[in-house]
């Protein structure tokens, strides 16, 4: 179970990180302002005279190309995998160890020293006598 989780835990914080992203796309208003998002308002407009211009545009480089995008996603996913492995790693290491075989309840406290004292088989004479007067009569 820990290898699936080890590789299942960072596809599911990746898609969990790129969903919001997405949701934001979609969205033609900020997603923060509360309410429903504001109408937009009928202009009317009156014919003039136009004049040619000319507009040229550049691209300032701002904003992460896809590309670049899906380097990132695999950087993040590379990194959490290698940080979930040693995290494995190290508790597999600090673990106690079980001998060869699977520890179950029934062998007992893992602390040394806690075990408690096994009871005598039979009981000591006092013991009886002291049995004797606690019973109902």
């Amino acid at each position: 179970m820990g290898r699936r989780l080890a590789v299942l835990l960072p596809i599911a914080v990746t898609l969990w990180a790129l969903a919001p992203a997405a949701a934001i796309a979609q969205s033609p208003s900020n997603p923060l302002s509360p309410g429903l998002p504001a109408l937009p308002t009928p202009t009317t407009t009156t014919p003039t005279a136009t004049t040619p211009t000319t507009t040229t545009t550049t691209s300032s480089g701002g904003s992460v190309s896809g590309k670049e995008a899906i380097a990132i996603a695999a950087c993040a996913v590379v990194l959490l995998t290698a940080i979930s492995f040693f995290i494995w790693r190290d508790a597999r290491r600090r673990a106690p160890s079980r001998g060869g075989r699977a520890m179950t309840a029934a062998d007992g406290p893992t602390v040394r020293g806690t075990k408690p004292r096994p009871k005598p088989r039979k009981p000591s004479p006092a013991e009886r006598r002291r049995r004797k007067r606690g019973r109902a009569r």
